[in-house]
């Protein structure tokens, strides 16, 4: 009976992890589109902040696309300064959502430990002629894990969708798309700072091509992918 109680709850404590282990982790819808008639072999592009009165001197326009001019350079396109030099526009847009919240409720089940400890014992017997004798014992309570019952729980959340988009037009013909790339994220983190390379280094595979459906990537918080994200777009979080 002890050890399948233990066996029990060692059992309970796996998934415990394991549910942990899958909440830290983020999440990525990536959709990738590409016109397969585009001749893209000339890649010189002028980057455009796409957002609804956004400069490209924007401090956050110049760290969030810097996410992204890496991987582009990684594919073949050649960012240039001037509109006059380039083959195309690629618009950069970003946003994030109001937040979403809700409450969680789910049953817990309580376990108590017992045991684990030393009993001492005394007899004391008297015989017939009157005489007494002592007799001492120690007994060893093993250590058991018992289900005690289960417990209502409430918990409150409020989550963010962070989205992305980067989408290249042609500038000869003005206004022929080439292609476009779309990403988003929910998460419980307000701040495109710090999804916003997450979300780059989940759509780096499909960036300027396409993905044939919207694929769900799933990275970890310590993903080596986010590391060299940050990194090749030398921005570092401290």
């Amino acid at each position: 009976m002890h050890t399948k109680r233990l066996f029990t709850v060692i059992i309970i404590l796996l998934a415990a992890v394991l549910l942990t282990s899958c909440t830290s982790s983020f999440v990525v819808q990536v959709s990738a589109i590409a016109d397969p008639a585009a001749n893209t072999n000339n890649k010189r592009y002028v980057l455009v902040n796409g957002n609804t009165e956004g400069q490209e001197d924007d401090l956050f326009f110049r760290e969030f696309s810097a996410y992204f001019i890496p991987i582009l350079a990684e594919k073949g396109y050649q960012r240039v300064d001037s509109r006059k030099d380039a083959d195309m526009e690629i618009f950069f847009r970003y946003a994030i959502s109001e937040g979403r919240t809700g409450v969680n409720t789910f049953v817990r089940p309580i376990y108590e430990t017992i045991g684990g400890n030393t009993i001492n014992i005394t007899r004391t017997r008297t015989n017939e002629a009157g005489a007494t004798t002592t007799t001492r014992s120690t007994v060893y309570v093993p250590l058991q894990t018992i289900y005690a019952g289960t417990i209502l729980e409430s918990r409150s959340y409020t989550v963010y969708t962070s989205s992305a988009a980067l989408e290249a037009y042609k500038i000869k013909p003005a206004g022929k798309i080439l292609w476009k790339t779309l990403m988003n994220i929910t998460t419980d983190s307000n701040d495109l700072r710090t999804t916003i390379p997450i979300m780059a280094a989940a759509a780096a595979p499909y960036l300027a091509g396409n993905s044939g459906a919207a694929k769900k990537i799933r990275l970890t918080p310590d993903d080596p992918k986010i590391s060299a994200i940050r990194k090749n777009a030398g921005v570092s979080i401290k």
